[in-house]
This record gives structure tokens, sequence and C-alpha cells, in this order.
């Protein structure tokens, strides 16, 4: 089951996410055939349509990758050999939870401490780069005889800032920002206790009151899109959004009304709706808005880290050995792990 010609069992990783590769070797070191896929860093950037996927990964008893194709039931259905998905990174959002847990397809993801220092700094950056104008301030604009002008910066001294999900990340954030005299808002239904510093509210009130918001939720149905025309209606016309979580969580077409009716003064964005994003995109011509392609936590030690952590969950799930953070841990039981699965 899941073996290749020379009798190993195969493992697709279909994203490959540390240039290095050396997390890769080691997977080949400990006896099993990887096969690889595109890598995250070439451009332009390229990803497995479902059905490439399913053809590459035939007979694989594991896959490996992030968030750039969709594992979907079909996907799953149509792998029987396949028992593990290694997930770079946190959010699980791109696989088929259901599905996987249903048909015994145990899925891990990687929690890592980098993720929690390069997120929750890039976030801060985000911050600090809208009120501080670095998208009006520009080369460019000194390049055409620019000066000064109209347009002023803002301070976080003094304001409220909104952290949307206190998780990991979000409580990064909040630690980040504990000395810089600015009020601290939380919101996070799933949370019974403050954080230290943090001042928990509710999302209506966080949304009416914050100066800067910056948004840190795992994707869920029920978040979907949260930060919708009514979310953007009722922020300040002064206030900046970030997000560096998921682009689920905002619903783009509306953000980009509120941007151009100037119903907020600004957005950070790493992710996006539809990721890569169209070039000529509007949000890419607003001097307001900063965009960055998805690299919140692309550091160097940050993707050799998660790509170590992502290998060693998947050799953990298929050699029994050692720990691996499992999102669905049910599946052990369920489906083809009902079953010896070798």
């Amino acid at each position: 089951m899941g073996l290749d010609v020379d009798g190993k069992r195969a493992v697709l990783a279909f994203e490959r996410y540390d240039p290095t590769d050396q997390s890769i070797d080691w997977l080949r070191e400990q006896g099993l055939e990887v096969r690889t896929g595109f890598a995250l860093w070439e451009m332009p950037f390229q990803r497995f349509t479902e059905d490439e996927l399913i053809a590459r990964a035939e007979g694989c008893v594991a896959l490996m990758g992030a968030s750039g194709t969709r594992i979907s039931r079909r996907v799953i259905e149509s792998l029987p050999e396949l028992r593990y998905i290694s997930k770079y990174g946190i959010g699980a959002d791109s696989i088929d939870l259901d599905a996987a847990t249903e048909h015994g397809v145990l899925v891990s993801n990687t929690p890592n401490d980098f993720q929690i220092f390069t997120v929750s700094e890039f976030a801060v950056a985000m911050m600090l780069a809208l009120a501080k104008q670095f998208g009006t301030w520009t080369p460019a604009f000194m390049r055409g005889g620019g000066w000064r002008g109209l347009t002023h910066s803002a301070v976080l001294r003094g304001a409220t800032v909104g952290i949307v999900g206190l998780g990991r990340i979000g409580r990064g954030v909040a630690q980040r920002l504990a000395g810089w005299e600015a009020r601290i808002a939380g919101h996070d239904p799933h949370l019974a206790e403050a954080p230290p510093g943090v001042e928990m509210v509710g999302l209506a009130e966080l949304i009416a009151q914050s100066d800067f918001i910056t948004l840190h939720a795992a994707p869920s149905p029920e978040n979907q899109h949260m930060f919708n025309r009514d979310a953007f209606e009722r922020m300040k016309p002064t206030a900046f959004l970030v997000n560096t979580g998921r682009g689920s969580l905002i619903d783009y077409p509306a953000l980009r009304a509120a941007i151009e009716e100037k119903r907020i003064a600004g957005a950070a964005l790493d992710v996006f709706d539809k990721e890569p994003p169209d070039p000529d995109d509007p949000l890419f011509r607003y001097p307001n808005v900063i965009c960055t392609p998805h690299v919140a936590a692309w550091t160097t030690e940050g993707t050799a880290a998660i790509g170590w952590h992502a290998a060693r969950n998947l050799w953990a799930m298929i050699s029994g050995e050692g720990y691996a953070d499992l999102v669905n841990p049910e599946a052990k039981t369920a489906g083809r792990h009902a079953a010896p699965a070798r």
C-alpha cells in the first residue's frame, strides 16, 4: 500500500516550502520515496489543479504542502492509498477535514514558535507603515518632486488597537505592543480569560472603537467575511485594517468599496481572497493600501523551521515514532485507519 516500484512508501510534497530542501532529503533518508511539486518561491507562482494533484499523487500514502491547492473530498476519495496529510502552516482550511476524518486520513499542522514571532512582528510593522504613511511618502513620490504635502502620519500612543483572534499570534501582537501606551482591545469568543494587558470586548464594540484592527482569527464558516460592508460602515473613518490572517475573513469587494469611498483610512494586506491576486486589482493602486504577497512568515529561519516541523509530523504519523501535531486525531480509528494501514 502506497509503495513505489522500489517498494518504498510514496509521498508527494506537492508544494515545497523550504528552499534548502533539507527536510525533504531527511524524509528520503528515512526510506520514503518523496515526489516533489511546485516550489512556493518560484515565479510565476504555480499550483496543481485538482485533476493534476490526483494524477501526480496516485499511489501515495501521504501528501505534504501548504494552501496553494485545495485538498477536497474528491481528491481524498480519488486517492485510496492516502492516509496522511502534513500541512505547512497552522490553518487547515484548504483541506476538507470532514472528508479526511471520515476516510481515516490523519491531518497535521505546524503551530511553530517562529510563526508567532514573524507574523506578530509583521502585523505590528504593517500598523506602523500605515500610521506613518509609508504608502504615500515613497521614493516615487519624491522622484516626482513631492515634499511633505497635506498628508499627516498618526501615532499608536493613545490609540485603540483591536485584535480579532487571541490565539498564539494575536497574543504575540499584544505582547509586542506592550509599552507603546496604546489601549489593546481584544475579541475572541473561544477565550475565557483576557491575556495580560488586553481588554476583552464584543466584536461590535471593537469595530466601532478601534483606530487599528488586526485580524488573527482562525478561518471558519462562522467568521467567513466577518469584515463586510456593515463592518466597514461601523469602523471609524480614520481607522486602519490589517490582515495577516486569512483572506476569508474579509469581504474583499466590500473592502475595495470602503477604500474607494473613503469609509476607512486604509488597509495593510498580506492575504487575499484569491492568491495570487489579480495584478490589476484596484487595491494595488491606492496609496493608503499596503500589500505584500503572503510573506508574514517568510523568513529564512521560519521556512526552515516549518519545513522541518511538517517533515517530522509526517514521519511521526507514518512510522508511529515521535509526536505529530494532529488536527483530527479522531481519524486514527476511522475509515482507512480502521484496518491496518500498512
